[in-house]
């Protein structure tokens, strides 16, 4: 089931450029889905109709089977449901302390007290920020305030929760946290997460489906082994394949071993090598 979906979508820009052309695409309830694509593919543009923030040109964005009326209740009560997590925390940021940023969005719902404080705290831990909950959030690194951003969202616990390049900025072990942390809600809260990450050697261990987006519209789609299959198409669209598909990959082009190079994990390479082994 989509609990959120486009249908023909357009979004034109002010100079009559289109930023998003008949784009057509669903989000399954509880996946993470990535949407992949070089600077200036629309992926930013598609995500801020999603969330209502945008309202498009033509053709219709769906949430629970239903088209958005773009009045100002619906709207709002959209973006409890719809969460997104801008790319620059600085966008999302402007209370004076973390606590009171985190808070504002469980507040703003007319919580009660113990309430707001039980998700506020609960959202801090999970991101791991509890520490810094005082602390003002000028004074945080880039990587800290992007966890300050996705707490905030999180107190609010929408059903979807949208995170434009949330790796980027962060440290390895950073990364690794903080994908764990959206798979974990993912699977146990039953959340839709949908993404945007030029990070590609992250998308094939976290991923459910992928759409790959150009110039606007839909290039392709389909699970990571399926994208990953066509290393041309991704190229020819300034886009590569994960570092260990493309090792396969000139294993199989190179060094004429049988590999499938849409085999884009450790764990896939892994088998793929111990097959060669023993057929050997």
């Amino acid at each position: 089931m989509n609990i959120i979906e486009t249908e023909s979508l357009y979004y034109k820009y002010d100079d009559g450029s289109y930023a998003l052309s008949d784009v057509s695409i669903g989000f399954e309830k509880g996946r993470i889905t990535t949407i992949l694509g070089a600077n200036g593919a629309g992926k930013s543009t598609l995500f801020l109709n999603l969330n209502g923030i945008l309202k498009p040109e033509s053709g219709t964005v769906k949430f629970m089977g239903e088209s958005i009326k773009y009045t100002r209740s619906e709207i709002k009560n959209l973006r409890r449901s719809v969460g997104i997590v801008f790319q620059d925390p600085d966008d999302q940021l402007f209370s004076a302390s973390v606590f009171q940023d985190v808070s504002f969005g469980a507040m703003n719902m007319k919580l009660p007290e113990d309430e707001v404080m039980r998700r506020v705290n609960d959202a801090l831990e999970r991101t791991g920020i509890a520490h810094l909950k005082d602390n003002p959030t000028h004074a945080l690194s880039f990587g800290q305030k992007k966890r300050a951003a996705i707490a905030g969202i999180l107190v609010m616990k929408p059903e979807v929760i949208i995170l434009d390049e949330p790796t980027a900025g962060l440290d390895p072990m950073g990364v690794s946290s903080l994908m764990h942390l959206l798979k974990d809600i993912c699977q146990n809260e039953g959340t839709t997460i949908i993404m945007s990450t030029h990070d590609i050697d992250v998308v094939p261990i976290y991923s459910d489906y992928i759409y790959v987006l150009d110039r606007g519209r839909l290039l392709t789609r389909g699970t990571s082994s399926e994208v990953f299959k066509n290393p041309d198409i991704l190229r020819e669209h300034n886009l590569r394949l994960p570092r260990i598909s493309h090792l396969l990959e000139i294993l199989n082009k190179c060094d004429n071993l049988e590999t499938d190079f849409s085999k884009a994990t450790i764990g896939g390479a892994r088998e793929e090598i111990l097959n060669l082994i023993r057929s050997k």
